[in-house]
């Protein structure tokens, strides 16, 4: 019941926004629309069609997966008594390694825009809906120029081994298991393209159907992403109190790349007019950028206990290594008058590594190697209508 009203929701919000399309071309709404959605005067009409923006919905069915997977490698003290019960103070190394893994998961989704712009929810369906499971995004995607914006939110409990000591030696231990309690992964993406072919290629052809592809075209681009992520688990699961605590992770990571998209259209048929009616295409697209992440850092926050002032977290910053990132997307698009179905799918990724510290009794231990690896990919189909 609880997604039928989402449902809803999201419907009837859409439906009410359609009247605005008649107002009077004075209202400040209805410019501040054109001028976003207005046609782009650096493409050439004989290798893209730019039909007038128009409102569009569209529902969509998906199939995604996504996971992080966290490890710290570190050094703890432990005392043993001799024979003549003098405490004796050794060090034997550790290692957690933890994996927050969502199961493959089926989603339905509602999208409504107007020209290059877009809104979408998306919500898991099926399965256990005790966890959760959604996302939300908005996209800009113009002929030349592009910003999606993704932000998901999911729960799953999460799987963890705890090594300590050496094989070999009496005091290894060797602990592994799932938690009690979920542990819970949110994140924000912001990527933004730059097509250096703004000529004949359209970008948004494949993926938002505003623009239609008449004649096979590739161009170089210029990528930038932003992620903000934050993995979260209940600190007084064994993951938090193997570590003095550690119970909360959250990555900052700026990328830059370039690569290369093709849009390859194997069949069009131009419309009648000037709008809609008679138009049939079908276009395939793929993109690659590799990305260098040039800021990348990696937060931990630790469960103080024994704080007298109470329980309070601790936080500490870790700088990380320069790493490899990348984007890829990949679609096909089928357009027939005011319609079209698309099925795309993406792929993002990102790590951290570096040193970082774990606060024990008022002292630090500044020797924790840490790292951690992030990925998702989504396989979705639309079918989206045009007003």
């Amino acid at each position: 019941m609880h997604l039928v009203r989402q449902i809803t929701t999201v419907i009837l919000v859409a439906l009410t926004a359609f009247p605005a399309v008649s107002q009077e071309k004075s209202s400040l709404w209805n410019k501040a629309l054109q001028l976003i959605s207005a046609p782009s005067r650096e493409l050439d009409p004989e290798a893209v069609f730019q039909p007038a923006p128009h409102w569009s919905v569209a529902v969509s069915g998906d199939l995604r997966q996504a996971g992080s997977s966290q490890q710290h490698d570190f050094v703890i003290a432990y005392g043993v008594l001799d024979d003549e019960g003098n405490m004796i103070v050794n060090e034997t190394d550790a290692y957690i390694f933890s994996k927050l893994q969502g199961n493959l998961g089926k989603g339905v989704g509602f999208h409504v825009g107007y020209g290059n712009l877009s809104l979408g929810w998306n919500q898991k369906v099926g399965g256990n809906q005790d966890y959760i499971d959604r996302s939300y995004s908005f996209d800009y995607l113009g002929a030349g120029y592009a910003v999606q914006l993704q932000y998901f939110d999911f729960e799953q409990p999460m799987e963890y081994e705890i090594h300590t000591g050496k094989q070999e030696e009496w005091n290894y231990t060797n602990i592994s298991g799932q938690t009690d309690s979920p542990g819970r992964m949110k994140a924000f993406i912001a990527d933004a393209f730059y097509a250096f072919n703004r000529r004949s290629f359209a970008y948004s052809a494949v993926y938002k159907g505003n623009l239609i592809q008449r004649h096979s075209a590739g161009t170089w681009m210029f990528g930038t992403k932003f992620i903000q992520g934050m993995v979260v688990n209940d600190p007084d699961e064994i993951i938090a109190t193997s570590t003095s605590g550690m119970y909360k992770n959250t990555t900052t990571q700026v990328s830059f790349g370039g690569g290369f998209s093709y849009n390859f259209v194997p069949f069009h048929r131009q419309p009648l007019g000037g709008d809609w009616k008679g138009l049939r295409n079908l276009t395939f697209n793929v993109t690659a950028i590799p990305m260098v992440t040039l800021f990348n850092q990696f937060s931990s926050f630790t469960y103080d206990h024994s704080s007298s002032y109470g329980n309070d977290d601790v936080k500490t910053v870790m700088n990380g290594n320069l790493l490899i990132n990348y984007v890829a997307r990949a679609g096909v698009i089928y357009s027939w008058e005011r319609y079209f179905t698309c099925l795309s799918a993406s792929y993002d990724s990102y790590s951290y590594s570096g040193k970082t510290s774990i606060p024990f009794q008022g002292k630090y231990f500044d020797k924790v190697n840490s790292s951690g690896h992030f990925e998702r990919w989504t396989v979705g189909l639309k079918f989206c209508v045009k007003f």
